[in-house]
């Protein structure tokens, strides 16, 4: 199923063509969870991701609709009917309406960030044993570090505003939602992160249990980055100073440093993915195998082009056979899907410049 074939009207709603990658990976992710689900359409708008979400996967077995503008839930409606949904519109403000109902797995894809609704969200699972959270974030300039204050006062976090700024963002995300669950005895488990041109998305399992909330906080800490020789890592807390070159550290956090994605899910997804014929089949199938692969390394990543300048070499080699180089010295290598000039890899930042560029 693709969005050209189902029988919408946007109108003056807010849709959004751009995002309907988002809407397809998140489709697989929904499609990927091994049992019935019901889900909650929060945001709605003109119905097109919760519409989607039903049509293309038979677990789903109903999709309840929330949108509180009443032109845009008239359409919504509409479309609904259309296309023959199971389900329910609800025209209530979402927080109001998460009050007092619960559902399998819960959309967040508002305007913005997700932080104003992420409590009520999550305060709708307190009853259940597992659940799942699906979150968009398009602020992605506050999550980045263009806008300092504004992610210390939605986020609780210092963003890096350098070369990895994307992945720490997602991070940040991450560690919002960890410290939600902590709340209410959940632990996380991110089946996917994505950062993608102009937003972050993440779906989240959340699994009961005090032991396994308390292991939220051991996956949260800080990254620190020195912007001078390149050192970086992941650590529980934050460094003043580099301990290489002894010059001033940058560090990013409190962030999630535990895995971004579940390999299980991934491949799950993957293999939907195969069978379904969406327009961006391919990048997705792209940004699944990267994502599959770069879990299993440290919290950052190096880019190719900021690390040559910041070291003074010129020509460096192509990334795939840097990654080889770095394999060959023993290391482990991969790209990532935060930046495609990006390499995830436990090599220091001293072999890095060894290897990087062209003789």
């Amino acid at each position: 199923m693709e969005e050209e074939n189902i029988h919408f009207e946007a109108g003056a709603s807010f849709y959004n063509p751009h995002m309907r990658l988002c809407r397809s990976i998140s489709s697989l992710a929904v499609g990927a969870i091994e049992n019935e689900i019901e889900v909650c359409d929060g945001f709605s708008s003109t119905g097109i991701r919760g519409i989607r979400y039903a049509k293309e996967n038979p677990n789903v077995s109903r999709t309840a609709f929330v949108e509180f503008d009443e032109s845009a839930a008239e359409l919504c409606r509409k479309n609904i009917e259309s296309n023959s949904v199971p389900g329910e519109l609800f025209g209530e403000e979402f927080n109001h309406h998460m009050m007092d109902r619960s559902y399998n797995l819960v959309e967040l894809d508002p305007f913005g960030s997700p932080v104003p609704h992420s409590y009520f969200a999550m305060r709708s699972f307190r009853r259940m044993k597992e659940g799942y959270i699906s979150a968009t974030a398009t602020d992605t300039a506050v999550l980045c570090g263009a806008h300092y204050a504004a992610c210390q006062k939605y986020y609780h976090s210092r963003p890096l505003h350098n070369e990895l700024c994307h992945e720490a963002g997602a991070r940040i995300l991450l560690k919002h939602f960890a410290n939600l669950a902590s709340e209410f005895d959940f632990g996380i488990v991110p089946l996917f992160t994505l950062s993608h041109r102009h937003f972050f998305k993440v779906f989240i399992r959340l699994e009961k249990g005090a032991d396994k909330a308390a292991q939220n906080e051991k996956e949260t800490g800080f990254i620190n980055f020195c912007g001078k020789c390149g050192w970086r890592e992941g650590s529980q807390m934050p460094k003043e100073k580099c301990p290489k070159c002894k010059s001033e550290i940058e560090y990013g956090g409190p962030l999630w440093l535990g895995k971004l994605h579940s390999k299980e899910h991934i491949r799950r997804m993957k293999k939907l993915n195969e069978k379904r014929d969406y327009a961006d089949k391919a990048e997705i199938g792209k940004l699944l195998s990267l994502m599959e692969r770069e879990d299993d390394f440290p919290p950052y990543f190096f880019d190719v082009h900021r690390s040559c300048k910041r070291f003074g070499l010129h020509n460096p080699k192509p990334i795939e056979e840097i990654i080889a180089a770095l394999k060959k010295k023993k290391y482990s290598a991969a790209r990532t899907h935060f930046s495609p000039t990006g390499i995830k890899t436990n090599a220091p930042a001293s072999a890095l410049k060894r290897l990087i560029a062209s003789k």
